[in-house]
């Protein structure tokens, strides 16, 4: 993932044009016209000769954000063992903003963690060998019996409970049940401990509570809990405070605290989110992202309860390695989806990278075979893509490279993946960036170009990144709506350059592994905007999967996805774009003409500044081999006017009835939210069809998909 654009260089620029920069949709073809009405031809008897794979329909996550913690994950609290908070200073700052988490550090707490009750320093964070987990673990000094006011130089303490506490959202909608554990050890005696959910900043009541005993001896003891709210006793999107608390002078060490759903899918994952992730359709999920350029598989294996939280190195905030490998790998299962994994060519070794296939697909036989087996997972797991690198063209990514010093990590790590790989392993090269700069794919066509499969390229965009300076919201949305069409027509010249040698002539393809699109004013990944342009984007590559048959959409908890807040699951409107594709698509593109109205695009986005020739009408047909279903998706760009258009069919014969799935709203900006979570969702109606022809409406900033059956 990237977090800017990198602008098109001079050379790049004028190797395009050298190319020509027409669309490669060559089966979606357009009249450009002034009329109000639109006319779409359906040519169903000019078929592509490529099949669609499944493979396009993936999704992308990674350690970052909330998409694992805070997302796929159903552990609820942060920073769980106790750790110094491990996060760049800017991380810092936008997470702790608030005055009052000062006071956790003048007190001795990590953070985000605070005092139940502000009781002076009764807290002590050590580090050392002695910790259950990881570097730190909390000592904490139990309150004497309060004794009479006034006495002088002491401080007037009413209460004899000492505690830690943490704010958190709890998924109440589904669930009022809560599994948890914790560490503890005491030498002064057994001691004990309330663990208990009380309502935001009100030490004095408690909603409910359970009791755990730690024994004496010094020796840390893993203490499970559970506890179970009354009905309406918490709202949803209502802040709770968790709490660890003791009554008395005793003193104890505490460290690793975790606190679960009880509902959470094999004691880890989100039931939402996997309900959410199964519901879309997804073929594939990536686990990648800058995070892998410093990741090192081993951190994430073995038990739970050993893994160290460290510092995400990519993006300056906490790692606590509860989802690794393993747990990767049965996310996926319970998804239904094919894994996909980007390996670390940044710090990592080619020894590294061939242990992990090893761990994922040896038999038990093999080291690391027998390694998995003995974390609880005896069977290889099934077949995976392996990416080779992540944007290693930033010089923001860790170890990034030359165009000839990546195509020479290539070939240190191709060999040991391939043939540690299953037979038939799909292997993704660290591909150009968005600007598809020759130079960085002629280095790896010329040294590795025989041993090529598939390169990657991503386009996270930053929808400010413009030419002209501060653009009204019309002029923003024109060109933001556009981007699916200028890279449509940066594909050709470097399908061209791949064609260019006779090693990778026909056969080396790219993988879209990370696409998408926020900043600015207008559309982004989480309004109706974002969905439009998801479903241009989406056209843009069926149109052409003979060359971009893999595909990953960003990202599963953020960008284009789903989305979980304050406990509860939902799905972006561009995520819903995704599901009528994964849903209704068929296999072959079928050829279509539409005569629609255009417009251009002039100092545009930097990466891509002009885009002539903008149809307002986005069409993609495509017919499904089995059943024979036509299915025609169209993306309205016009964010004013709807588009009365006239569909005729050649070489089809429909029933009488079509069925019509529409996703719109009222307002360009138009999102969903916790709080309306469906406001924007496809909306499935009937069409009649007259002969070979349709007469329909597509609603303004709209996308709408037509399947017709054969009568």
């Amino acid at each position: 993932m990237k977090t800017r654009t990198r602008l098109l260089g001079v050379a790049s620029v004028a190797f395009f044009l050298s190319i020509g920069g027409l669309a490669a949709q060559s089966l979606s073809s357009y009249v450009r016209t002034d009329k109000p009405e639109a006319v779409i031809e359906i040519r169903a008897g000019q078929q592509s000769s490529f099949r669609i794979p499944r493979t396009v329909y993936g999704i992308y996550t990674e350690n970052v954000g909330n998409e694992i913690y805070g997302g796929v994950s159903a552990q609820i609290l942060e920073n769980p063992s106790l750790e110094d908070y491990h996060a760049s200073l800017q991380a810092m700052s936008t997470r702790f903003a608030d005055r009052a988490f000062a006071s956790s550090l003048n007190e001795g707490l990590p953070l985000p963690w605070q005092t139940l009750r502000d009781v002076g320093k009764r807290y002590e964070s050590r580090f050392g060998a002695g910790a259950a987990n990881s570097d730190r673990y909390i000592y904490m000094i139990g309150l004497p019996h309060p004794e009479p006011k006034g006495i002088k130089g002491r401080p007037t303490i009413t209460t004899e409970e000492l505690g830690i506490r943490q704010g958190i959202y709890l998924p109440v909608h589904r669930e009022l049940e809560y599994m948890g554990s914790l560490f503890a050890s005491s030498v002064e005696g057994p001691v004990r401990l309330t663990v208990s959910f009380r309502p935001r900043d009100n030490p004095d009541t408690i909603l409910t509570s359970t009791e755990v005993q730690v024994p004496d001896g010094g020796k840390w003891t893993k203490l499970p809990f559970r506890l179970r709210l009354p009905a309406g006793a918490v709202k949803p999107h209502e802040l709770v405070d968790f709490v660890v608390s003791m009554t008395g002078p005793q003193r104890f060490s505490l460290d690793m605290i975790r606190l679960y759903p009880a509902d959470a899918v094999e004691g880890l994952f989100d039931p939402e989110v996997l309900k959410a992730t199964r519901e879309m359709n997804f073929s594939l999920v990536r686990w990648g992202g800058n995070f892998m350029s410093t990741y090192h598989w081993e951190d994430g294996v073995g038990p739970l309860d050993k893994r160290r939280t460290q510092l995400n190195r990519a993006w300056g905030t906490m790692e606590y390695n509860e989802f690794g490998t393993d747990e990767f790998m049965s996310f996926c299962r319970l998804a239904g989806v094919q894994p996909m994994i980007c390996m670390n060519l940044g710090s990592g070794t080619a020894e590294e990278a061939r242990k992990w296939v090893e761990y994922v697909n040896g038999a038990p036989a093999t080291p690391q075979g027998a390694r998995r087996a003995a974390n609880g997972h005896r069977d290889p797991y099934p077949a995976t893509i392996w990416e080779l690198g992540n944007e290693l063209w930033g010089d923001d990514q860790m170890g990034w490279q030359t165009p000839t010093g990546n195509a020479r990590r290539y070939l240190e790590f191709y060999p040991v993946v391939r043939k540690q790989a299953l037979p038939g392993a799909k292997l993704v090269a660290c591909g150009p960036g968005a600007d598809f700069t020759p130079a960085w794919t002629d280095a790896l066509i010329k040294q590795a170009g025989k041993d090529l499969s598939y390169l990657s390229v991503h386009y996270v965009v930053r929808l400010n990144q413009l030419v002209a300076k501060a653009p009204d919201a019309d002029t923003q949305t024109a060109i933001s709506l556009a981007l699916p069409i200028g890279m449509a027509n940066l594909l050709k010249p470097i399908r061209a350059q791949i064609d260019a040698d006779p090693a990778t002539k026909g056969r080396v393809g790219l993988a879209y592994t990370e696409w998408n699109w926020g900043g600015g004013a207008g559309p982004s990944s989480a309004n109706i905007g974002g969905a439009v342009m998801g479903a241009g984007w989406m056209n843009m590559m069926l149109s052409q999967a003979d060359f971009v048959p893999i595909s990953s959409m960003s990202g599963l908890m953020g960008g284009g996805g789903l989305r979980k807040s304050q406990g509860l699951v939902w799905a972006s409107p561009q995520c819903w774009a995704f599901w009528l594709y994964s849903h209704r698509a068929g296999d072959t593109v079928v050829a279509t003409q539409t005569e629609v109205r255009h417009y251009d695009v002039h100092n545009g986005m930097t990466s891509m500044p002009e885009i002539p020739d903008v149809p307002y009408l986005d069409v993609l047909a495509t017919r499904n081999s089995a059943s024979g279903d036509l299915v025609l998706f169209v993306a309205n760009r016009d964010w004013k006017n709807a588009i009365p258009a006239t569909l005729r069919l050649q070489g089809f014969s429909a029933a009488a009835q079509a069925q019509v799935d529409t996703l719109a709203a009222d307002s360009p900006l138009a999102e969903n939210s916790g709080d309306h979570p469906d406001a924007i969702r496809p909306v499935t109606s009937s069409q009649a069809v007259t002969g070979n022809e349709i007469r329909y409406v597509f609603p303004k900033l709209s996308v709408t998909v037509i399947t017709l059956k054969r009568r």
